[in-house]
């Protein structure tokens, strides 16, 4: 069997390194501001582009749909948003923070901002805006890899159909 080094694995390291920044937020959000983590996405994801659709929410939020549905349940029944019918569509619900979630929004800013100022104690700023670039390429290539990896299933497809 072929021995693999997690420890010096780049993707190793970068997502248990997510999944303590995403423990330590939700505690500090729940512990401060009263909301998840997931609500937290919701909430700024409707802060950057309010109205949104709970497909788009979902989609932003990078979660499926129906796991999303219980979560805004709960943030209706607590007053953090209203579904609204679509003046276009009254299929679909366009969802709004409320007064409430706004009041909320400075603690929760106040909570990530902790969690960052935790997170980079004892770190120069020139290092972390060279791991926040070099992050950002690491992202980009594998957003690239995977397009090309998409574009090559696409050809092998079409190939068989010829």
């Amino acid at each position: 069997m072929i021995r693999y080094d997690f420890e010096n694995s780049m993707g190793f390291v970068v997502n248990m390194t997510a999944k303590a920044f995403q423990k330590s937020f939700d505690i500090e959000l729940r512990k401060n501001a009263g909301v998840s983590l997931s609500q937290w996405r919701v909430v700024g994801a409707l802060v950057i582009q309010p109205g949104l659709t709970q497909k788009e929410i979902a989609d932003k939020v990078g979660i499926e749909g129906a796991t999303l549905v219980p979560i805004i349940d709960k943030m209706e029944k607590e007053g953090l948003l209203k579904r609204k019918p679509d003046s276009s569509d009254r299929r679909v619900n366009r969802i709004y923070l409320t007064q409430k979630a706004d009041s909320l929004w400075e603690s929760m800013v106040e909570c990530a901002l902790k969690i960052r100022k935790s997170s980079t104690k004892n770190i120069s700023e020139n290092d972390i805006q060279t791991t926040l670039e070099t992050l950002r390429k690491i992202s980009q290539n594998l957003i690239s890899f995977s397009e090309i990896d998409k574009a090559v299933v696409s050809v092998k497809k079409i190939n068989r159909m010829v």
